[in-house]
């Protein structure tokens, strides 16, 4: 028996100097991810253990080292990263959903954010 399922992390929150614009790097910005990360469940399911399953709070701290090791120009460049250190970190982790949005965008006009979604399979 399997239970495939998905860990939601939503709206983690993060302050970043990303973006094209030379004013993005030097004041940055906030930025809000959303994830999807499928995986199996089923043990964790039965066991009530956390060993049993993926832990997210390890996975809120990699996405948080790795968001601000380096500066990225576009969101999709930073969304990929995300991805590829979450599949290089866990293995039972099969597919990665990132959601990356910036609530402020340094463009004209009247919007509640802008962003990319972008879907990653292990293997790709």
């Amino acid at each position: 028996m399997s239970a495939t399922g998905q860990i939601l992390i939503e709206g983690l929150d993060l302050y970043a100097y990303h973006g094209h614009f030379a004013e993005e790097e030097r004041l940055g910005q906030r930025f809000v991810i959303d994830l999807v990360l499928d995986c199996d469940l089923c043990a964790s399911s039965f066991s009530d253990a956390l060993a049993d399953t993926v832990d997210y709070g390890e996975i809120v701290a990699l996405v948080t080292r790795t968001f601000s090791a380096r500066r990225f120009k576009l969101l999709e460049a930073a969304a990929r990263a995300l991805a590829d250190a979450i599949l290089a970190q866990y293995p039972p982790i099969t597919r990665v959903s990132v959601t990356l949005r910036k609530p402020a965008p340094p463009i004209p006009g009247r919007m509640d954010a802008v962003g990319v979604r972008l879907d990653f399979d292990r293997g790709d």
